[in-house]
C-alpha cells in the first residue's frame, strides 16, 4: 500500500465529505460505531439461536489449519 500525495489528498477530501454528511444528518461517530456494534450483536444472537454457532466454532479450528497447510505447501513448492 502506497501513500503518495494524491492518496493523502483523496483521503482528506473523502474524510471531509463523510464528516459533512454525518454533521448534516446529526450523527456522531459514537452513533455510527454504536449502531455497528448493535448490528453485530444482533447478528451474533441470531447465529447462536439458529445453531450456526457450531459452524463458527468449527471454523475457528479449520481456517487456521487450512492457512498453515497452505503456507507449508507454498514453501515446499518454491
Amino acid at each position: 500500500m502506497r501513500f503518495d500525495a494524491g492518496t493523502i489528498i483523496k483521503l482528506v477530501i473523502y474524510s471531509f465529505l463523510v464528516g459533512a454528511l454525518l454533521y448534516w444528518l446529526g450523527w456522531s461517530p459514537g452513533d455510527v460505531y454504536g449502531w455497528t456494534a448493535n448490528r453485530a450483536a444482533d447478528a451474533w444472537s441470531w447465529l447462536v439461536g439458529s445453531g450456526l454457532e457450531y459452524i463458527l466454532l468449527g471454523a475457528t479450528i479449520v481456517v487456521p489449519v487450512y492457512f498453515l497447510m497452505h503456507l507449508k505447501n507454498r514453501r515446499r513448492d518454491r
